[in-house]
């Protein structure tokens, strides 16, 4: 998983873009050929092959009326959301296990969410997390993603009412555009919304006992695997990082620390155990949303 980190304040924006783009290892435009077998005759003709100009690796085999973008565009894509948000890009990445490009792009100050009797709070960042791939099955897409700063949580990663999901078909800009402007006000509403449910977890007590019932509704079953799970978040919400077993957000703040650096991910034939981590934890992650759903019911 090739990533790059920049900061962007005072560094001239092309610069910086350029240099975001080498790191990432995005220097480079999708090519298309038609799939053969090895004679050369061609075996798909309803579809098209993708690779890369620079080092001619597969991408991905897709439809004939597919439509494939250039990575230079995505990236230059998240300097213009950064900038119009008054936020700044702060990783760009490339996933060759997944012919996808994933950018975040830092919104906003910090949100502290109170700490009981604790001077100061618990600090938490908002970030927008967009994709683009070269698969055929990954669009333009975009949601927002909270991270506890203190022990690097992916506290939720959210699709919002106003989801940017774009298709790799023709005109696809073109429709972009009014999506993406309805997008970044619905950023703003999200992130004061998710304060105030994390502010409320902060303000709501919860004893060990109250945890004990909440895990095992979060997790049912007497499954070993289940158990185990269940000890892990319940340990956490008593010695988590920051956590001091008194309050709904630190049986929260147990959940998305279990989700982030306790459970297990697996290599596959295609991708690495850091991918399935990474996509997991920013993409297909129930539990975390199922743990906020109870605590704040």
């Amino acid at each position: 998983m090739n990533t790059t980190i920049i900061q962007t304040q005072g560094v001239e924006a092309t610069t910086a873009l350029n240099e975001t783009i080498k790191n990432a290892q995005l220097d480079w435009e999708p090519l298309e050929d038609q799939v053969a077998g090895q004679d050369s005759k061609v075996i798909m003709p309803r579809k098209k092959l993708l690779y890369r100009s620079d080092n001619k690796q597969a991408l991905g085999v897709v439809g004939s009326e597919y439509e494939p973008t250039n990575p230079r565009d995505f990236v230059n894509r998240q300097y213009a959301l950064a900038e119009s948000m008054g936020g700044k890009v702060v990783r760009v990445g490339f996933l060759s296990e997944r012919s996808r490009a994933f950018a975040f792009v830092q919104v906003g100050d910090k949100i502290e969410i109170p700490r009981g009797k604790r001077k100061v709070g618990d600090p938490v960042q908002a970030y927008i997390y967009s994709t683009d791939g070269w698969d055929g099955g990954t669009p333009q897409r975009s949601r927002l993603y909270i991270e506890r700063l203190r022990c690097a949580n992916g506290m939720t990663s959210r699709e919002i009412h106003a989801n940017l999901w774009v298709s790799h078909v023709s005109g696809m800009e073109k429709r972009a555009e009014p999506r993406r402007n309805t997008f970044q006000g619905e950023v703003i509403k999200m992130t004061e919304a998710i304060r105030k449910e994390f502010t409320k977890l902060a303000q709501t007590r919860m004893t060990v006992e109250q945890a004990k019932e909440f895990v095992e509704k979060l997790i049912p079953g007497e499954a070993t695997m289940s158990v185990n799970r269940r000890n892990t978040v319940l340990s956490l919400f008593e010695t988590g990082d920051g956590n001091e077993a008194a309050t709904r957000w630190d049986a929260y703040n147990a959940v998305t620390q279990f989700i982030t650096h306790h459970r297990t991910y697996r290599t596959t034939d295609s991708t690495s155990i850091e991918t399935n981590r990474f996509l997991g934890v920013l993409e297909t992650d129930t539990l975390g949303r199922q743990a906020l759903n109870l605590l704040l019911n």
